[in-house]
């Protein structure tokens, strides 16, 4: 490019000495102008042509670097086991032998709990999910039994003690906790509906989801066809709380 504008220059300028008189010479250095204001605009457009879009690369980096990240996020991992895990095998074959059928997790709106008890309702259902589950096994026509394992700050099982205390009918020293009674608790369902209840409390390791340094997991449940002390004790011991 170089070589060709000089020898358009050179033209041009022998040209003009060719020639006589000022407006010549005049036109010899527009045209020289024009030249080389051509040559410029010229470069200049080929560099744009040629220059990466830095901004769309950039863009593209930020979303593979998110997507990235989410794919990367741990997962929170449930502290509470599933409700086909709750329970033993033998408990499990106990209740088909019964005719029990498995309605998994229907906890919501004041139901099926492992409670009937209002105020204790009100503390299960403010645990989160990932702490909490409600399991529910129905015997038909009209029984059934829920079991509630519920990982918590002592605090707020503290709270939970308070209202046992004043509701249970005995409270009995049982491995490294407490265990509540109710012989029959009227429920807000119905007020036909009778069924025993059985609560332990005892202290727990905090998970790392739970931002606490003490913890303690409340396992309660209620059965209006059977004996809610066999359930509870059996959910603590498949928990592993209780030996």
């Amino acid at each position: 490019m170089r070589r060709v504008r000089l020898t358009s220059l050179a033209a041009l300028l022998a040209t003009g000495l060719t020639l006589s008189g000022c407006a010549a010479v005049d036109g010899v250095v527009g045209d020289v102008a024009a030249l080389f204001g051509q040559e410029e605009t010229s470069s200049e457009a080929s560099m744009e042509e040629n220059t990466p879009d830095d901004t769309a690369s950039t863009e593209s980096t930020e979303v593979e670097e998110q997507e990235q990240a989410e794919t990367d996020a741990p997962s929170v991992e449930a502290a509470v086991p599933a409700c086909a895990d709750m329970y033993s095998d033998a408990q499990r074959v106990a209740f088909e032998s019964e005719g029990r059928q498995p309605e998994g997790d229907r906890s919501g709106d004041g139901y099926n709990y492992g409670t009937t008890n209002q105020d204790l309702i009100t503390l299960l259902a403010a645990v989160r999910d990932d702490l909490s589950v409600s399991c529910t096994w129905y015997l038909p026509p009209e029984f059934g039994s829920t079991t509630s394992i519920a990982v918590m700050a002592s605090e707020r099982a503290g709270e939970v003690e308070t209202v046992l205390t004043d509701v249970a009918d005995s409270s009995t020293a049982l491995g490294t906790g407490t265990l509540w009674k109710l012989d029959s608790s009227s429920s807000n369902i119905s007020g036909e509906y009778i069924a025993n209840e059985s609560h332990f409390i005892a202290p727990i390791d905090c998970p790392q989801s739970l931002a606490e340094t003490d913890c303690s997991v409340w396992i309660t449940s209620t059965n209006s066809a059977g004996s809610s002390e066999e359930l509870t004790r059996d959910a603590a011991e498949t928990y592993g709380i209780l030996n």
